[in-house]
């Protein structure tokens, strides 16, 4: 596996947040970007909580 540096992988991901801004900006499709914030906040969300105790918080909210 290639071991990349941090600073390699930020810019890595700014590269696609900048091209995902450029998709949406040029297409006019702003009906998107809460779709890609609320995946942005589960990600975070599954990330920071370890994964398994917050799967019966998931479960409840549905």
């Amino acid at each position: 596996m290639d071991k990349k540096s941090y600073k390699e992988r930020i810019k890595e991901n700014k590269q696609i947040l900048s091209e995902i801004y450029m998709m949406i900006k040029t297409n006019k499709k702003w009906w998107l970007m809460p779709i890609f914030m609320v995946f942005a906040f589960l990600t975070l969300f599954l990330t920071l909580a370890g994964g398994g105790s917050v799967l019966p918080a998931i479960y409840a909210l549905f």
